[in-house]
């Protein structure tokens, strides 16, 4: 028989022997599958055409039929056939409990292991349950620190000594502890898979990794007040504080502090928008409402899952039209033309050099620490504008507020709600009830 066409043939062509059952399997056709256990084969059966796939596990055989009589296809159904046994839990290593895997054996099975926890983050990203950039930190965390650490760990004795173990090494390379507490939210995934495929009989207490919640940098009243003088001050100055033998990759057009700094700081605070808001947000993204109540509607870019459409306070109208004004003056100001700067096309440059810009005003100010050494960013302008509502919102509820700041009533409450001084709060410490 020419072997080079077998893939071409059906499943019980008469170039194969036929067999004494019409059930049992041609024993020219059993055929290895490469990837896949040593104890799962194809193979062709008298009563039928198609080729069929049969695996031994955990003391029974467990076949389908794979409905093509093309070879190269039923390799590749064979391989979904025992991807979805190993989903279903129908599929498990027969692994020894009271003797360690081999260093070869236990390497390639967290390969494997990884591998398929990344095939299920693909799936999620197509399904658009997560962001391509929260796969890319699975994988980076996955392949990283945890492959290096757990490929020398027995998968099968994994321990509370032992994930306590991979704490202490988290923290000696130097990581924080919320990022340590996102690590071991992975390594949970490595183990309930090692659970379900019968490799670790049991899913070990994790060790509590507990952060220290810190204020996030918002400025005071005098403080903002400040920063918006400032913006302006700088106007007519000449930045020269370089560092020596550093070159200067700020473009000398912003070697002055741009007029459009005053309004994108304004902007942000009555807005609640994130930096990265700044960099891509066009014309078209805000319309202007006036009316019984004047502000702007934001249809912003999708982030952080958040794609519903924010308002601002009344304050931003006359800064928008103010900044439109001034774009049009320039040329620009059509509807995907970007609201900042929209001269400058690399949008990613243009963030960097703005929060360059407000860092030059904050040490002018000597203001870039807070009272309690936070450092301050362009991001606590929103840090800012979420305080002042609280502070200065009256009756606002926090679902409210949250929802239009586009992050959650508890991210509210952790980093906000719960940071506010007594001074702050003043007016309110001081009012009467009538």
């Amino acid at each position: 028989m020419d072997h080079s066409v077998v893939g071409e043939l059906a499943a019980n062509e008469a170039d194969f022997a036929p067999p004494r059952f019409r059930n049992a399997p041609i024993k020219s056709s059993v055929t290895s599958v490469e990837g896949l256990p040593d104890k799962l084969k194809i193979f062709r059966i008298a009563g039928s055409k198609y080729w069929q796939v049969r695996l031994y596990n955990l003391g029974r055989y467990i076949s389908r039929s794979l409905k093509t009589t093309d070879i190269d296809e039923a390799k590749e159904f064979a391989r979904v056939f025992f991807d979805s046994l190993q989903e279903a839990g129908v599929y498990k290593l027969k692994v020894p409990k009271s003797s360690a895997l081999g260093e070869a054996e236990n390497q390639r099975l967290l390969f494997d292991l990884v591998q398929e926890i990344l095939r299920s983050e693909e799936e999620k990203v197509k399904r658009d349950a997560i962001k391509h950039g929260s796969y890319l930190m699975t994988k980076n965390r996955l392949e990283g620190h945890i492959f290096t650490f757990f490929k020398q760990r027995p998968l099968n004795k994994i321990n509370t000594i032992t994930l306590e173990d991979f704490v202490s090494y988290l923290t000696q390379e130097d990581l924080s502890a919320a990022t340590i507490q996102g690590y071991l939210a992975h390594v949970r995934k490595v183990l309930l898979l090692l659970n379900r495929k019968g490799v670790l009989q049991a899913i070990p207490p994790f060790p509590k990794v507990t952060s220290q919640v810190h204020s996030r940098g918002a400025f005071t009243v005098s403080e903002y007040q400040a920063i918006l003088r400032k913006s302006k001050q700088l106007r007519t100055v000449v930045y020269a504080n370089w560092v020596a033998d550093r070159k200067v990759w700020i473009k000398s057009a912003f070697h002055q502090m741009p007029v459009e700094m005053n309004w994108l700081i304004r902007f942000m605070v009555y807005t609640f928008v994130r930096p990265g808001d700044i960099r891509q947000i066009k014309n078209r993204h805000i319309e202007i409402i006036q009316g019984k109540h004047n502000y702007l509607r934001l249809n912003l870019p999708e982030v952080k899952r958040h794609n519903a459409a924010t308002v601002s306070l009344a304050p931003a109208v006359n800064v928008y039209k103010n900044l439109l004004a001034h774009q049009m003056a320039r040329g620009y100001g059509r509807p995907d033309d970007y609201v900042f700067f929209p001269e400058e096309t690399n949008r990613r440059l243009i963030l960097d050099i703005v929060g360059w810009l407000f860092n030059w005003i904050l040490y002018d100010l000597d203001i870039k620490q807070g009272p309690h050494g936070i450092d301050r960013t362009l991001y606590s302008l929103r840090h800012t504008a979420i305080t002042f509502r609280l502070i200065y919102g009256g009756s606002i509820d926090l679902l409210t507020l949250a929802r239009n700041a586009r992050t959650s009533v508890e991210m509210v409450e952790k980093f906000y709600a719960s940071t506010l001084s007594a001074e702050m709060n003043i007016a309110l410490l001081h009012g009467k009830r009538h």
